[in-house]
């Protein structure tokens, strides 16, 4: 849906390759859907290179590029940050439960970095988790979170939770910064949408601060990572933070027999929060489900 809407707006309407953002989650989904573009405007005899990309790689050209003012929040902030992947992270936690004189009998390492990261998927600052702390525990687990964060500014370093949480507060804390980057990308597309959490729902309507040329593709009965952050009122709530807004319903199934789509149809319409569609296939019925 998303490569041949871009396709469209390309060589039907005239749209600026440059000014079009297409966000996905994986790498292997972004590389895909660029091949998918070229090809396609190849075959209309056109060309042009619009902006596909995970959220995480946009953001780190995001505050590459235009991080100057993130410094007046973030005190040591500067464009020449790291990135810090999973190994230095767990680097930095041990040496933070050495230094207040814990180690992994208190909590597992990586349990402690997927606390801390749920922590900042919803917002939370490590002043939030102390006052939400109702034992010994999690007071100690508020502390090492605070510790954490300090390693990370003294080394002006970004783990990739801090790369989609600062791109969100640049936005939100320069109006010129926020004017200036939602002026160049004219129109706005996100795949997989219901696995969105708030801080990529955030940077969204920033994004569209100055328009509101959005086109999200997603299902709500896929939503499966709500464990991780994933917010599914980002996708249900759609219309309501774009009224505007026009639902298509992708129905048709190329993939399943009847029977599977009827079976699969019947267990999600259980489902209490969602918007309701039925899936169909001109495919023949196949086995019965036993």
């Amino acid at each position: 849906v998303i490569t041949h809407r871009i396709a469209h707006l390309i060589t039907a309407h005239g749209v600026p390759a440059q000014s079009i953002l297409a966000v996905t989650f994986t790498n292997k989904a972004a590389d895909e859907m660029r091949q998918r573009i070229v090809n396609l405007l190849s075959k209309a005899g056109a060309s042009g290179s619009p902006i596909v990309s995970t959220f995480h790689s946009f953001c780190v050209r995001l505050l590459r590029r235009e991080g100057d003012r993130l410094a007046d929040i973030r005190p040591g902030f500067t464009k020449q940050f790291s990135v810090y992947d999973d190994d230095e992270q767990l680097s930095i936690i041990k040496s933070v439960f050495k230094g207040v004189g814990l180690d992994d009998k208190f909590m597992q390492y990586r349990a402690a970095l997927s606390r801390i990261s749920h922590a900042k998927n919803h917002n939370q600052t490590p002043e939030d988790f102390y006052a939400a702390s109702n034992d010994p525990k999690m007071s100690r687990l508020a502390v090492i979170f605070e510790r954490y964060e300090e390693r990370l500014r003294q080394a002006n370093a970004l783990d990739y939770d801090d790369l989609l949480l600062e791109s969100v507060r640049l936005l939100r804390h320069d109006a010129e910064t926020r004017h200036r980057v939602s002026g160049r990308i004219q129109f706005l597309m996100i795949d997989e949408y219901q696995d969105t959490n708030r801080s990529q729902y955030e940077l969204m309507r920033l994004l569209c601060d100055r328009h509101s040329n959005v086109c999200v593709v997603g299902d709500e009965d896929q939503s499966i990572y709500g464990w991780r952050g994933a917010d599914i009122h980002n996708i249900l709530d759609f219309e309501r933070d774009f009224p505007n807004a026009k639902v298509i319903r992708l129905e048709q199934n190329y993939r399943s027999t009847k029977n599977i789509l009827e079976g699969a149809s019947a267990v999600v319409a259980n489902n209490k929060e969602r918007k309701g569609k039925w899936l169909w296939t001109d495919s023949e019925a196949g086995w019965k489900i036993g």
